[in-house]
């Protein structure tokens, strides 16, 4: 915050809201838009950020409380420039200011180390219910939210006829520790909620989300979750990814979600929930629902040796759009994930990240060139009709990758389109065009180009 913004907002201490005729007592050589009505102003000031009205505020005296009025967007981040204490004493002052009626969306972010005092978290909590926000999105660094008591004394000491957060929309929870019961009594209270986001928590454990509204959920990296039951008539888009050592993992339950079409899934769950050849009975119903789906994959589980190729993974017939970021070893074989797309009939854009950990050990290298041998004539008569762009991000040219590319090459003859990103192989840094590595790599994917389909183009990037 500059020091032009922190007097502007010291000086609203004692604000008020100055009327047309009073501003100009103050500015009788006021032009233009400060012959706009109060009324008008604050709707402008509204349509911009905090820190812009603030700045504006300062543009004529009569200006100077008007952003205390605005109902449009406050958002609040820390940054390494200021202390954790300055940034909590500015979010309680903003909060203590602000006059308006309403607050369309309130962000604040603290992403510092320490205790926030808690009768500030409840404060901002307070705020959100009082103004009747639509977003609400926190991020207080592992401090812990208001449990239900405390936030049904919030609600009891405004003394609304409706519980708190009635017009709520979009609740985005970060690094805030939050009970089971406060989240499913939200859940259940807010009837107008369409996204909801919790990330790294560590109070969850059984938690029941019902919430015919909801169109959007996200649950990432909670620690202590046992159990996710989902029952949401509504849900288009579902998030969910936890720590890949984990143990044990998450039971996840996907109840009632007719209309869900969009899953990323960043766990070893990604296995029971999609690669197991006859399907997890819990999630068969997936098959005829997703249409765009995000795996994060770890391939050394067994799920992914030789023998499991020969049974025919469920067609997932609706699928259009396949992203899977891939942790493997370098040389190991890729070849299930070329039966997988051939498990997706419709499917029309593949995109694969790969991330080497480490180099195979040379028993599991010679094992993936002898099942790519083996399998040669299955894929022969294998085609794909519908898959039309293949992209291979951080591409090191190991065998077993160039063998992975030729295979899709094999299968997909109505494909236009396939996009290389060569990488540094196990390396986590980017490979720069000059390097000898790139150089090597580019021209070993140019070798590609031969087995292209008739009227396909290789894109280098």
């Amino acid at each position: 915050m500059s020091t032009m913004e922190a007097y502007s907002l010291s000086q609203c201490t004692n604000g008020r809201l100055l009327t047309t005729d009073k501003r100009k007592k103050h500015d009788p050589m006021m032009y233009g838009i400060d012959r706009l009505a109060d009324e008008i102003l604050i709707v402008i000031l509204s349509r911009l950020t905090l820190k812009e009205a603030v700045r504006a505020s300062v543009i004529s005296r009569g200006w100077r409380y008007l952003w205390q009025f605005t109902s449009g967007r406050l958002e609040l981040k820390w940054n390494s420039k200021c202390r954790r204490t300055e940034f909590v004493r500015w979010v309680d002052q903003v909060v203590k200011l602000h006059q308006g009626p309403s607050v369309d969306e309130f962000i604040v972010h603290c992403h510092t180390m320490g205790l926030i005092n808690a009768d500030s978290i409840s404060n901002w909590v307070h705020f959100a219910v009082q103004k009747d926000v639509r977003v609400f999105d926190l991020a207080i660094s592992g401090n812990d939210f208001p449990d239900l008591d405390k936030f049904l004394s919030i609600s009891n000491a405004l003394k609304s006829r409706r519980n708190g957060f009635f017009s709520l929309t979009s609740l985005k929870l970060d690094h805030a520790n939050v009970k089971d019961e406060m989240i499913e009594y939200l859940l259940a209270n807010c009837p107008h909620l369409e996204h909801l986001c919790i990330k790294y928590e560590r109070y969850l454990k059984n938690l029941n989300v019902v919430c015919p509204s909801l169109k959007s959920l996200v649950i990432h990296y909670c620690s202590a979750l046992e159990t996710l039951t989902i029952s949401a008539t509504n849900l288009v888009y579902f998030e969910f990814g936890e720590h890949p050592a984990k143990r044990p993992e998450a039971d996840l339950q996907l109840q009632n979600v007719p209309l869900l079409s969009e899953f990323k899934l960043q766990a070893a769950l990604c296995v029971d929930v999609f690669f197991l050849a006859q399907g997890h009975p819990k999630y068969s119903h997936l098959k005829n629902l997703l249409e765009r789906v995000h795996l994060h994959v770890p391939i050394t589980a067994p799920v992914f040796t030789e023998h499991i190729l020969r049974i025919p993974p469920l067609q997932y017939r609706c699928l259009k759009h396949l992203e899977l970021f891939l942790n493997t070893a370098g040389g190991d074989s890729l070849l299930f994930f070329v039966f997988f797309t051939l498990a997706c009939p419709f499917l029309s854009r593949l995109n694969i990240e790969l991330h080497y950990c480490l180099a195979a050990p040379k028993e599991r290298t010679v094992s993936a060139l002898h099942s790519y041998k083996r399998h040669q004539k299955d894929l022969a008569v294998c085609q794909h009709q519908h898959l039309k762009v293949v992209k291979l991000i951080n591409f090191a040219c190991f065998k077993s990758e160039f063998r992975f590319a030729l295979a899709l090459l094999q299968i997909a003859n109505s494909l236009e389109k396939m996009v290389i990103k060569p990488g540094p192989g196990k390396f986590s840094f980017d490979l720069m065009p000059r390097e000898p590595r790139y150089l090597r790599v580019r021209e070993r994917a140019k070798q590609l180009e031969a087995n292209l389909p008739h009227g396909a183009k290789l894109l280098i990037l």
